[in-house]
């Protein structure tokens, strides 16, 4: 079957509009961390239960996003992506102009829906549109584009609230959202629509359909399992790491910003050499040295004390771990199933987010029920550990090229 994005779109062009899709995404997931302290206190709200801001994103996320994977199967990249800003987009102005606790709460829901639409789309398209040897470098500049949030957009937003209000940073979201969505009009072509015979029939139906053929293969259940985990490691700390440097450091959200930002420096920079590394050494490999790494810094910040300067190195190192694993994991998934890629990778999205969910719900009832960051490090660590033996069952092979065609005159004769 044709892919959707099978047509005459230029990879830098794709690569372009991923890398800012991406960029936007890591923005409006990571820039509610600094912020959670104001935000807490303009709506009444214990601090520590700030990240179930971070929850009611990543589950709607997580719901949806296979569904949007396999309608962006069924009817195109570009029309889910386009769609999937203009949701966003609203969503983040409506968070800006919430009044209470609960409405900032819908509204971050809403903004997960429309990542669900965009993510998927992005990686799907990355992986049509470059050819297997080269997947992991450029799966890797893509997740670098969305870290690169925490280097440039989280610390200006959390210094934009610092000087105005924390409302303002959502607004500035929203405007960058508006922008890649012209990007996306101007740089992506109109992809014609796909025989109506396969479009026929109840969309539901095709949709959950395709799941049921991604989701039997073993592999990528293995690899689904380790993205849930490897976020939950991730974001079972860092979501709650404002109130963390608020408590213990005493910062405000510009500095907290500032240290998010030396973490997402580090992290952009191991995925675009996780990426090329991965080619090379193989992923399996890279991904055992990430995971351990990330488990010894996600447990260490917390236990380091009061020092300063050796959190924030350890906290640099913790993500440039993160950031070599990930790119990795999205790779793996897109080589597994060629067939239904748009759907496979909505499903590891949506494994991902349904990861940051449980992780950032059970570490704001602990850190409620007077638990330490202590217990979160370690349960974060454990979950990076976790990972390795689910890599035993993922086995990837490179797609065997086409014999090539012989010269014009020199076919062997009958």
């Amino acid at each position: 079957m044709t892919t959707p994005t099978s047509a005459p779109a230029l990879p830098g062009r794709v690569l372009a509009v991923a890398v800012c899709s991406a960029f936007l995404v890591g923005l409006d997931s990571m820039i509610t961390v600094p912020l959670i302290p104001e935000i807490a206190a303009d709506t009444n709200t214990a601090a520590r239960a700030g990240g179930l801001f971070v929850s009611a994103y990543a589950l709607l996320f997580a719901l949806v996003a296979p569904l949007c994977g396999a309608m962006s199967d069924r009817l195109g990249r570009r029309r889910i992506l386009c769609t999937g800003l203009v949701i966003f987009a609203l969503a983040n102005v409506l968070t800006g102009l919430g009044g209470d606790f609960t409405v900032i709460l819908i509204s971050r829901a809403v903004a997960g829906l429309g990542s669900a639409m965009i993510m998927p789309s992005v990686y799907a398209m990355i992986a049509e549109n470059f050819p297997f040897e080269k997947r992991g470098k450029i799966m890797g500049i893509v997740v670098a584009g969305l870290l690169s949030s925490t280097v440039l957009g989280v610390p200006l937003g959390a210094y934009l609230a610092y000087l105005m209000n924390w409302r303002a940073a959502f607004v500035a979201v929203a405007v960058v959202a508006a922008a890649v969505y012209l990007m996306v009009l101007v740089r992506l072509p109109v992809m014609a629509p796909k025989d109506p015979q396969e479009r026929a029939g109840n969309p539901l139906a095709s949709y959950f359909g395709m799941i049921r053929r991604a989701v039997t293969t073993p592999a990528l259940l293995c690899v689904l399992g380790s993205t849930l985990l490897w976020s939950a490691a991730l974001y079972g700390m860092f979501s709650n790491i404002g109130v963390f440097f608020s408590e213990r450091f005493d910062f405000n959200e510009a500095q907290t910003g500032f240290a998010i930002m030396g973490s997402g420096a580090g992290s952009m920079a191991g995925a675009l050499l996780g990426g090329r590394i991965a080619d090379r050494l193989g992923k399996r490999r890279v991904l055992v040295a990430a995971a351990l790494v990330a488990a010894a810094g996600v447990s260490a910040v917390p236990l380091i004390g009061e020092h300063l300067v050796p959190v924030l190195i350890v906290f640099i190192l913790w993500g440039t771990a993160v950031g070599v694993g990930q790119p990795v994991l999205n790779t793996l998934v897109s080589e597994l199933r060629p067939e239904t890629r748009g759907t496979a990778l909505a499903l590891n999205g949506s494994a991902q987010y349904a990861g940051m969910m449980l992780a950032t719900s059970i570490a704001a009832a602990l850190l409620q029920s007077s638990f330490s960051f202590t217990t979160i490090g370690i349960l974060c660590g454990v979950c990076a550990l976790a990972v390795l033996p689910l890599l035993v069952g993922v086995r990837v092979t490179a797609p065997q090229k086409a014999p090539a065609r012989p010269a014009p005159g020199t076919e062997a004769s009958a």
